[in-house]
């Protein structure tokens, strides 16, 4: 009997909600765009809030040993490109 009465209770109020809305567009219109314009403004600043309160970003390792061979390979591809570019006919 309760969930009966909880239902005509929500039925109800629907109905004179819907009343209100179609006897006064205007300020149904107005409260909507006020609302998704607070939607808006709160994710800006919360996006803003995250931006700024986030760690800065670590500088990433670099071993020693890895780097030189890294840079033996580029040596190696600057030759190549330098022996290809001599050979080729003018």
């Amino acid at each position: 009997m309760e969930s009966r009465r909880r239902d005509m209770e929500l039925l109800s109020n629907s109905m004179a909600a819907y009343a209100h809305i179609r006897a006064n567009p205007e300020s149904f219109g107005l409260y909507f765009v006020l609302g998704v314009c607070f939607g808006l403004v709160l994710t800006l600043c919360l996006l803003v809030l995250r931006l700024s309160c986030r760690s800065p970003p670590r500088p990433p390792a670099r071993p020693g040993h890895a780097s030189e061979d890294e840079d033996d390979e580029d040596e190696d591809e600057e030759e190549d490109t330098i022996d290809r570019a001599a050979s080729e006919p003018l």
